[in-house]
């Protein structure tokens, strides 16, 4: 299900890195798209789906509980960085789109203020 939203980004990530190339900057674009790793893109998918903690650590036995937190919260704080650009230059629309994202994101104990309460 997820394997042509990867592909569309990996695309994206490819056309990016020749821009940059064009830019005079040293990077490969197929490398750096080759760069972007699907490891946890269905673990935040079934998350954002509704799935509690326990299920989707299931998805992804190998990867420590801290390590799906810590990355859940680092996606939520570039959605809310990307929100805010999104705002600066009145795209209204898209700003909508990364708030609700930010909404199914945040939630559960991933977001708790405290692991021991």
């Amino acid at each position: 299900e997820l394997q042509a939203p990867f592909r569309r980004l990996q695309q994206v990530a490819k056309d990016v890195a020749t821009v940059m190339r064009d830019c005079k900057l040293d990077v490969d674009p197929d490398e750096y798209a080759s760069s972007f790793q699907p490891g946890l893109m269905e673990v935040v998918y079934q998350w954002c789906r509704g799935a509690s903690f326990a299920e989707v650590c299931k998805i992804a036995p190998t990867t420590f509980e801290g390590s799906i937190i810590r990355a859940m919260r680092r996606l939520e704080e570039l959605i809310r960085q990307l929100a805010a650009a999104a705002k600066s230059i009145g795209n209204e629309s898209l700003q909508q789109k990364f708030d609700g994202a930010i909404e199914l994101i945040k939630r559960d104990i991933v977001f708790a203020a405290s692991l021991y309460l």
